[in-house]
């Protein structure tokens, strides 16, 4: 699993709602059991309250809000279904996360 990897969400109570997962945990974790992840969202079905907080990104061409303030622990052995990278949109990612925790 590397960062920003995108995975189906195997919660089927929560997938409607999310259907993607990104992780954002460094590879350098690679051993751990959980992974720290971010909803990703189809932006048609969200609000669009866009902000760096929530960077927009494509997933099989369709624009997605990644919600790094949603941000949650999941079991690795949970994320099974890989659908992709967001490694294009890291810039992006790694402000939303700056930002969150550290306010830059």
């Amino acid at each position: 699993m590397a960062q920003f990897d995108v995975f189906v969400n195997s919660i089927a109570a929560t997938r409607r709602a999310y259907p993607f997962v990104v992780a954002l945990q460094s590879d350098i974790a690679q051993n751990a059991r959980g992974q720290i992840v971010a909803p990703a969202v189809p932006l048609a079905s969200i609000a669009k309250v866009i902000s760096r907080l929530t960077p927009v990104v494509a997933l099989d061409g369709v624009e997605h809000m990644v919600l790094v303030p949603a941000l949650t622990g999941m079991s690795v052995r949970d994320l099974r279904e890989r659908h992709g990278s967001l490694a294009s949109a890291r810039s992006e990612l790694l402000t939303a996360i700056d930002l969150l925790f550290f306010g830059v």
